[in-house]
């Protein structure tokens, strides 16, 4: 019984079903970009027996700017809190022919810190903002004068 209920339960990760809602979430200095399922973020509530805590979930494509070599197309479930992450499903292709595909547990011993300042990072940032792109940092000018083509509310800045 348990069996069955657990084949139940990973049936819902395999392979994933990407829309073509794909939106760039940021590139590392090697040119490889994560890509963002906007339609696939999804809250998950504690699993009685298997993790005791929230996550989130969403499925990322990683891939070359250039769109050739390997692309990946993951789901991950980020615990939020604990900046940790477990991988539930992996698909990857290099140059057009699949070379792994797997299915993974969603158990509290699965989850792992989330490195800094990796692509991950973004999609955990992503995911545990509720599905706002994170902000992009202003860049400062060189000099002190004002954009010239800033739009007069930007030049006046917010008072604080």
């Amino acid at each position: 019984m348990k069996r069955a209920a657990l084949t139940l339960f990973f049936a819902g990760f395999a392979a994933p079903a990407f829309g073509q809602a794909l939106v760039v979430l940021g590139e590392n200095e090697g040119g490889r970009q994560i890509l963002v399922d906007v339609t696939s973020l999804k809250p998950s509530a504690p699993v009685f027996g298997l993790r005791d805590f929230p996550v989130m979930q969403v499925f990322v494509e990683m891939r070359n700017s250039a769109g050739r070599g390997s692309v990946e197309r993951v789901r991950y479930s980020f615990d939020c809190a604990r900046r940790t992450l477990a991988t539930l499903t992996y698909a990857r292709t290099v140059n057009g022919r699949r070379s792994h595909d797997w299915v993974g547990a969603d158990v509290a011993l699965k989850y792992e810190p989330v490195a800094a300042g990796s692509l991950v990072e973004q999609a955990m940032i992503y995911a545990c903002n509720g599905g706002k792109f994170p902000k992009r940092p202003a860049t400062p000018g060189l000099s002190g004068t004002p954009d010239p083509n800033a739009d007069a509310e930007d030049r006046e800045g917010d008072g604080g």
